[in-house]
């Protein structure tokens, strides 16, 4: 949820042990990507443990709890000074952020963007693989499973500070596609690989959850397509 360095590089309720409920027909009101979204009876994503990562003890998790599964960070630091949101619309509001890196012996690296102490955004960076890359199958290594089809769209990477360029594909589910529920809280996901190489790959769970009173409150006037108040990158970081 990268890295303090900008860029690519080289990754539903959840019970007290961090394992998402059963994929089953759930009556919820998901505030969708259309805002007149209704309560509908509607099949949830899910986020389950693997022998890889439990993301369920990452998501809205804090960074003690972080830190007691994954260790101390490699690196920490802040790329922008306000957070975001795409409810559908989007809004900046002021927050802490952080982010932090961590080594993983599975990944090439975990990046975690902390929105006031919560865990907001978790980036696999690096998942492993063969073959052709399969955005579905990156997901179900780190035990993810989503409901519908993502919208998906390409870009041309300029090679920056020593960086490879390349021709990123980004598959995106949105809140009403992803149907992703952690603590409650809407998520959307986004998987991402450049020129089909899995060592340059991204999977990334992203709270989208709509804005709470206190943080409606903090919501920031947009004057300009400001680079420190921009949303993360996403594409994947060159390693």
């Amino acid at each position: 949820m990268v890295i303090l360095i900008g860029g690519c590089d080289r990754g539903s309720a959840t019970s007290a042990k961090g394992e998402a409920g059963p994929k089953t027909k759930t009556k919820v009101d998901i505030e969708a990507d259309a805002p007149d979204a209704a309560a509908a009876e509607v099949e949830m994503g899910t986020i389950r443990p693997t022998d890889a990562i439990d993301l369920g003890a990452l998501v809205n998790r804090s960074p003690d709890q972080v830190e007691a599964v994954l260790g101390p960070p490699a690196e920490t630091g802040s790329d922008r000074i306000s957070c975001v949101r795409f409810v559908p619309e989007r809004v900046f509001f002021a927050c802490e952020q952080e982010i932090r890196t961590y080594e993983h012996p599975g990944f090439e690296r975990v990046r975690i963007d902390f929105e006031d102490g919560k865990a907001a955004q978790v980036s696999i960076i690096g998942v492993p693989g063969s073959g052709a890359f399969d955005p579905v199958a990156a997901l179900a290594s780190v035990g993810v499973s989503l409901p519908d089809e993502p919208r998906t769209n390409t870009e041309t990477l300029t090679p920056v500070d020593g960086s490879p360029g390349g021709t990123a594909t980004i598959w995106d589910w949105g809140n009403s596609s992803a149907r992703l529920l952690v603590d409650g809280l809407q998520h959307r996901v986004r998987v991402s690989v450049v020129d089909g190489d899995w060592a340059r790959s991204k999977i990334e769970i992203i709270n989208n959850n709509p804005l709470d009173d206190d943080q409606k409150a903090r919501i920031k006037p947009v004057r300009g397509q400001e680079t420190a108040e921009s949303p993360p990158s996403s594409t994947p970081a060159s390693p």
